[in-house]
């Protein structure tokens, strides 16, 4: 540990606004208007209440959970509700978003395109490569770790004020307030810890801290363009993730169909979350989350569902706010349901808190003839998304045979309920014919000192509509003569029907000058004048509607 003396002890923020020149910008972000909404926060509070009391059981240290929600007004203003919303902590890898948009400005500023630091933005977000974000902290700033400095002296300052530089890209914007956002994530590229002005800059400010108010505007500020809005479809890209994959959180809550884009957080007893949500039924929502939920069994729990428990909160806060009116259904069926039905001697459990509703039922190994059905019944014809739910523990099967009945025969899923207990596990995508479907759970397993737990299932169907395409990206431009411009892209959707060209020239507005089949990712245009700059986007259509843009892409035509 270096000592610094008491009269360099400055605090947290004010030593960024001390070298910068700029005051700590206290409040919103400055490109939107946010008003508080007591309902949002009251909602938050109740849900957050009872999900802390349903994990209590299983983790009796998890008691920090601060979240902020920012909900869009048709005026265009957004509204907010937050428990805990400037409570700093321990970001682990939700810091990188700060360096997503820090770097985006470094290239624009630059002059480089925006994917110029692709071979470590990319890493660096998609799977939280720390070494990538050393990487990317040492260029945007221009200063790597310098191991001869171990005190605060002048080249320790002087190397400091160039480490702020993600800081005093945040602070005019309001993105900044109390948090702490200079540090590498480690083991880096500049070592597997702190050393050097790395380890002085840790002592002398403390570590990387966030709060979820900041991060929820930060991730505002991405999505909607207003950081870097040439950089939009290549940021939200890298942002895009899959709702049961090793980069979700909240998805593991989200019901098929929906829109998820976020930055995750996972280090120690953290587990973070800044996303932006859009529902299947159009409802759109940003939702962050810094919480202490990866601890008591949950480090233990098998990947990906280790990082999944605060999509179980994710649900519950959409059910109570009502945001899932007017999604595809959804239908859960508990054992105390009147779809569900048992064969065999079954006892009913109630003791354990991660249990779904108030009770669950359990049966010791049997030669296959005792059976919980759940009779899904569903309302509509098309393929559902099935999850099951119960409550763990080391008396449970490893092998549970659940048996789902579908519209192409049935198939038999074993799960291991030692583990992922207290939240959503999900068994497969099926097609159902409307009023029929179900799931057997029985208890056919191999141990005969464990039990088969039966509590809840869930199917929720998956939007029967298309959507719209992805976004296209790597737009490229280059002159191949004096008069015309070659431009190639990366097609990342299969459902669109037409590829949208458009084209500015100078600083003029875009206009559009083709209009291609599916499939295409280049196009040239001709017929321009020589010595001329012009910029290009693309996006993809389909019935459905528009992709967002690629990235802008500019190219001059030569002089001759």
């Amino acid at each position: 540990m270096i000592t610094i003396p008491l009269k360099k002890r400055i605090g947290v923020c004010a030593v960024a606004a001390l070298l910068s020149g700029v005051p700590i910008a206290k409040g919103d972000t400055s490109a939107f208007t946010i008003t508080e909404n007591s309902n949002l926060s009251n909602a938050i509070a109740e849900v957050r209440s009872n999900f802390l009391a349903a994990r209590s059981q299983n983790q009796p240290a998890f008691n920090r959970l601060d979240v902020v929600i920012l909900v869009p007004q048709p005026d265009g203003t957004w509204q907010r509700g937050s428990y805990n919303p400037e409570a700093i902590a321990y970001p682990a890898s939700t810091v990188k978003l700060a360096y997503l948009a820090a770097a985006m400005y470094w290239c624009r500023t630059n002059g480089h395109p925006y994917t110029f630091l692709d071979a470590d933005v990319r890493p660096m977000i998609t799977v939280s490569d720390n070494y990538a974000t050393g990487r990317v902290v040492d260029t945007i700033t221009g200063a790597p770790n310098d191991k001869s400095i171990n005190s605060v002296n002048d080249a320790f300052m002087a190397w400091y004020a160039k480490r702020l530089y993600t800081e005093n890209y945040l602070n005019p914007r309001g993105l900044l307030e109390n948090q702490t956002i200079l540090h590498k994530t480690y083991p880096t590229n500049s070592g597997s810890s702190p050393s050097g002005a790395e380890q002085v800059a840790i002592d002398y400010r403390g570590g990387n801290r966030m709060q979820p108010k900041c991060a929820a505007s930060l991730m505002l500020e991405i999505i909607k363009g207003a950081i870097e809005p040439g950089a939009n479809s290549y940021m939200r890209e890298l942002l895009t993730h899959e709702r049961w994959g090793g980069d979700s959180v909240f998805g593991f809550g989200l019901p098929p169909g929906t829109v998820y884009e976020n930055k995750l957080g996972l280090a120690y007893d953290t587990l973070e979350d800044i996303a932006y949500i859009v529902l299947p039924n159009g409802k759109e929502f940003i939702l962050a989350a810094y919480s202490n939920a990866y601890s008591g069994s949950e480090p233990s729990q098998p990947y990906p569902y280790d990082g999944a428990i605060l999509g179980v909160f994710c649900e519950q806060l959409i059910e109570r706010l009502g945001f899932d009116a007017g999604c595809p259904p959804k239908i859960k069926i508990d054992d105390a349901g009147a779809n569900f039905s048992l064969v065999g001697s079954w006892t009913t459990g109630s003791a354990q808190a991660e249990k779904f509703g108030t009770s669950y039922r359990y049966k010791s190994k049997g030669d296959g003839s005792g059976k919980a059905v759940w009779n899904l019944a569903v309302p509509e014809t098309g393929r559902y998304e099935v999850c099951v739910w119960y409550p763990e523990g080391t008396n449970r099967a490893t092998d549970a045979p659940f048996t789902v009945n579908h519209a192409a025969g049935a198939t038999t899923i074993k799960v291991n309920q030692q583990k992922t207990g207290g939240r959503w596990v999900r068994l497969g995508d099926f097609d159902f014919v409307a009023g029929q479907g179900s799931v057997v759970l029985t208890d056919a397993i191999a141990d005969s000192t464990k039990i088969v737990v039966a509590d809840a299932v869930k199917a929720t169907k998956w939007p029967s509509t298309p959507q719209p395409p992805a976004a296209p990206t790597n737009l490229t431009a280059s002159a191949r003569s004096t008069t015309s411009i070659g431009l190639s892209w990366q097609d990342n959707s299969s459902n669109e029907t037409n590829f949208i060209v458009e084209r500015k020239k100078g600083t003029g507005s875009y206009s559009v000058v083709a209009t291609l089949g599916a499939n295409v990712t280049s196009y040239l245009d001709t017929g321009l004048a020589k010595n001329t700059t012009y910029t290009y986007r693309v996006k993809a259509s389909n019935a459905d509607g528009d992709s967002a843009y690629s990235n802008e892409a500019t190219a001059t035509t030569p002089r001759k």
